[in-house]
């Protein structure tokens, strides 16, 4: 079982907090440091997003200049990818464009991580399958349908020796136990690659406890944001672990599944088995419409998304 530290925007834009994080997943036991590929400059801005009286009020302007202080530079993330393997942590990047994915190839990532609401963007994924050595995909906000195309796209495109895995997810943040849809994660095993959970329920409401439930019903892998800083100084800070609560997690790791078990509350259990739907929450189908083309490339003066052919340039 393998813990992935999603430091997100928890840096702050700051090498010293990339640092020290990256010190700090390590020693508390994250098999990986993963950072997001998310630039400020590739922000589109919908009208639909601009009414302040319409269904989902995210304004351009105000978004904009709140990741503008967040960016980091390829030269960070060359950076990045160099202290990891130095400090013997797996660098990892969400990549969520085709030019994403090109800055990640250029700065040296070979696993990548995809979000949830580009786990149908098949030419996506496909271009990061040219080069990773891993690539593993949330789930989240997405229709079993459409897992099913991307899953028989990447059979089809898989090179030797190249893991996949595929992360259940609710993008509700913070996610309740009572809507978790544990069973959804279970369900993931049918397409013959590893699976496992990318937790955003509330640390202070339930613990850790959703996570280690997927640890007990077999995940191989636990996706938790990460932070080293009080966790009312960064947005993501709420529902993001500290070190010590990530050793925590390390140490469930290691117990027998009979330990592991009587650690688990059943209340908590029967709590997180109870909605089993394979389909996404109504929840998460709001939150999609909003990040679901919230960025995109530019390639000849021309937005193109994620789920697009991205052309070939010369």
């Amino acid at each position: 079982m393998k813990i992935i530290a999603e430091l997100c925007q928890n840096h702050l834009g700051r090498i010293e907090n990339l640092e020290e994080m990256v010190n700090q997943a390590k020693e508390n036991g994250a098999a990986y440091a993963k950072i997001q590929g998310l630039y400020s400059e590739e922000i589109t801005k919908r009208p639909e997003f601009e009414n302040p009286s319409g269904a989902l009020y995210r304004p351009y302007d105000q978004e904009f200049a709140r990741l503008k202080n967040l960016d980091l530079s390829v030269e960070t993330e060359k950076w990045f990818v160099d202290y990891c393997l130095r400090k013997e942590i797996i660098p990892m990047i969400t990549v969520f464009t085709h030019r994403g994915v090109e800055r990640a190839k250029q700065a040296g990532f070979k696993h990548i991580k995809i979000a949830s609401y580009d786990c149908a963007s098949i030419p996506l994924i496909r271009k990061c399958l040219d080069f990773c050595e891993e690539i593993v995909i949330s789930t989240g906000a997405t229709y079993w349908k459409e897992i099913e195309k991307t899953a028989e796209m990447i059979r089809k495109n898989q090179k030797k020796n190249q893991d996949v895995a595929l992360l259940h997810a609710r993008t509700i943040y913070p996610t309740r136990l009572d809507n978790f849809g544990i069973l959804r994660m279970a369900a993931l095993s049918v397409f013959g690659f590893k699976f496992g959970l990318s937790d955003h329920t509330k640390p202070s409401e339930y613990g850790l406890m959703a996570s280690k439930i997927a640890i007990l019903l077999g995940a191989s892998y636990i996706e938790r944001h990460f932070t080293i800083l009080d966790k009312s100084e960064t947005r993501d800070g709420p529902i993001s672990i500290t070190p010590i609560e990530l050793k925590d997690l390390s140490n469930f790791c290691e117990l027998t599944k009979s330990a592991q078990l009587s650690s688990v509350n059943v209340q908590d259990l029967q709590s997180a088995l109870l909605c089993d739907s394979l389909e996404p929450a109504e929840e998460e189908l709001v939150n999609r419409s909003y990040y679901r083309g919230r960025v995109a490339s530019i390639y000849e003066g021309k937005h193109v998304y994620s789920w697009e052919e991205a052309p070939i340039e010369e």
